[in-house]
């Protein structure tokens, strides 16, 4: 991985130690045939958990050297210099997911690797096996990365290809043994927050100790990776403890099974991690402008050992059989099929008592809770204040995004079409709403006085153009309801999660640019935002028009669902129509009135001006 000679090959020594360990341990380890039954043999069973964890290793150094050259390398050669590193390791990755695709499906077919080949089924597996279409995929984002990290790209080329490799990484979670577990969805939800959170965090002090011993810049880039350390560590740590949740069921199941008593050995390595980074913090941060780099490197060395062994204890715990259970109490009981998770009949009550802990939204919103109290609390520090109702307006709004991504609307959204269509009111106008009323923008240029260079460049310029800004709000309800996306966001988690994040963020721009409240690129008059709001509210108009009057949405996916208790889908849709919308609808309405109120003021105020200048 770089000039580190125990980052780049001594070390990943621990980790296939500890994978060996944990494969003997945990029953992973290739056992002898039974006569009659198929058994793909030893090559596959020991060949494919050593080679998912180069896999594994690779994914992590190629997203560790582009997350130093994008965010902790200082020098622009220097950036580019390490960003070509990144080639090789993705070349691993690619060829790795490749060798897996080939050992899965021996392990699938339950036949030697020549006889799988030979059964003619590889394509079928490639193109409509989740596991095979996860590994293709990889392959190919791979290959990607590893050709775009040798050519000659600028600061967003290379953050391009981070996000590229960051992405790379969900595939086999989506795909993977947690697809099968009790509350699918929830164990698939908490890996995806969990994967790119050890890749991020072991990858980047990896590249940290590979890359920058020497560097003049190493404290600020220890200081920048330290913040996002501290988030890894809290994502990695939440989101393990979901998914062990969610595969264990019974708290006695960790140790009173062999998988449980590997998860303790994750806990207590994470602990152990949580030591290194709260030293680091305490002492050896402090030491690097004293004595020099020597001791922080010393200890980071060390917990780049641990990080990889604990990767590799991750793989071994991957090929070991959860213990038989119900799965967790009260909520795998009844699961249905097709949702993912049990869902009891229907009240209006249950949209107050029932919850979907997604850790992806949960984290999210504790991430921007704690950013923006961050921001208020360092103008505190200067003497400086902010407006209180800024901050409860700021809150109020991550609270109803909390509600909508893992509240009753949440639970009964992919079950019953009204509430759907309430919960994507809720998204894309409520509480985005109150976000701005926040005044983000306006905090953290306050906070961080530099911030303004960063935020007028041609992306934020293009976003705030108001056509600009107008079409991005109309295109997730346009692609949702007209192009057969409705079908596939109730029926896919990613896809469901990814729309949701998509109407979040396009209405925060919009309702930025529409509504004036924070400080833009470009001055836009009152007249051009007032017009804006209308747009959004005939936006809204036509989601209403279009549900009453046009097709039934999803008829597939309610039909597979078939709950007893479920509404008339006409009725539904048409109580839908007017409720989402609607709702929508008024809460631009609103935002109209303040904007018309705000500019009517100032003209007051302009006017007894000039009439005291006179």
């Amino acid at each position: 991985m770089g000039r580190h000679a125990l980052v780049s090959a001594g070390m990943p020594a621990a980790a296939f130690a500890v994978l060996l360990l944990a494969l003997w341990f945990g029953g992973g380890r290739p056992r002898p045939a039974i006569e009659g039954l198929p058994s793909p043999g030893p090559l596959t069973t020991w060949g494919l958990p050593l080679v998912r964890l180069v896999h594994d290793l690779s994914a992590v150094a190629t997203v560790g050297v582009l997350l130093t050259a994008v965010l902790l390398a200082q020098d622009e050669d220097e950036r580019r210099r390490i960003a070509r590193a990144a080639a090789p390791w993705a070349l691993v990755w690619a060829a790795s997911a490749a060798l897996t695709e080939v050992l899965t499906l021996s392990d699938f077919l339950g036949l030697p690797v020549g006889d799988a080949l030979r059964s003619g089924v590889l394509t079928t597996f490639l193109y409509y096996i989740p596991q095979g279409q996860a590994f293709l995929l990889v392959t190919l984002v791979a290959l990607t990365v590893a050709v775009g990290a040798l050519l000659p790209l600028d600061a967003g080329g290379r953050a391009l290809l981070l996000a590229l490799a960051v992405f790379a990484v969900l595939p086999p979670a989506y795909a993977g043994h947690s697809a099968s577990a009790a509350d699918h969805n929830l164990a698939i939800s908490s890996l995806m927050a969990h994967i790119p959170g050890v890749a991020l965090w072991v990858g980047g002090l990896a590249g940290l100790v590979a890359f920058l011993p020497g560097s003049a810049g190493l404290l600020t880039a220890v200081r920048r990776f330290s913040a996002l350390a501290l988030c890894c560590f809290v994502a990695v740590g939440v989101s393990g403890t979901v998914n062990a949740w969610v595969r264990l069921g019974e708290v006695s199941q960790l140790w009173e099974s062999r998988y449980g008593l590997l998860v303790l050995a994750k806990a207590a390595a994470l602990a152990a991690l949580g030591w290194f980074g709260w030293r680091h913090r305490r002492a050896t941060i402090a030491a690097l402008e004293t004595e020099g780099p020597r001791p922080f490197l010393r200890l980071a060395t060390v917990e780049v050992a641990v990080m990889l062994a604990t990767v590799g204890l991750a793989v071994g715990l991957s090929r070991t059989a959860p213990p038989a259970s119900d799965g967790v109490p009260g909520v795998a009981q009844h699961q249905h099929d097709a949702l993912g998770y049990t869902l009891p009949p229907y009240t209006p009550g249950r949209l107050v008592t029932e919850i979907r802990p997604d850790p992806i939204a949960l984290l999210a919103v504790a991430g921007l809770v704690a950013a923006y109290l961050a921001g208020v609390r360092r103008l505190s520090a200067r003497g400086e204040g902010w407006p209180a109702w800024r901050t409860a307006s700021w809150l109020a709004g991550l609270l109803v995004l909390a509600y909508g991504l893992a509240g009753g609307v949440a639970a009964y959204g992919p079950a019953v079409f009204s509430i759907h269509s309430a919960q994507y009111a809720l998204l894309g106008a409520v509480g985005p709403a109150l976000l701005v009323l926040g005044a983000p923008l306006g905090l953290y240029r306050r906070a961080v006085p530099s911030a303004g260079e960063r935020e007028d460049g041609p992306w934020a310029r293009a976003l705030s153009l108001p056509w600009v800004a107008t079409a991005l709000y109309a295109a997730p309800y346009v692609a949702l309801y007209l192009t057969g996306l409705f079908e596939a966001a109730q029926t896919s988690l990613a896809v469901r999660l990814g729309l949701q994040a998509v109407v979040v963020a396009t209405a925060v721009v919009f309702l930025e640019v529409a509504t004036g409240v924070d400080p833009l690129p470009r001055p836009i008059r009152p007249q051009v935002r007032a017009a804006m709001l209308l747009a959004g509210v005939a936006v809204q108009a036509w989601v209403a028009l279009e549900l009453l009057a046009g097709p039934l949405q999803g008829p597939g996916w309610y039909a597979s669902l078939a709950l007893p208790w479920g509404p008339e889908r006409n009725g539904d849709q048409q109580l839908g129509a007017l409720l989402g919308p609607g709702a929508a609808a008024l809460t631009l309405a609103a935002l109209l009135v303040l904007l018309l109120l705000r500019w009517r003021d100032a003209r007051r105020r302009l006017s007894a001006g000039v009439a005291r200048a006179g």
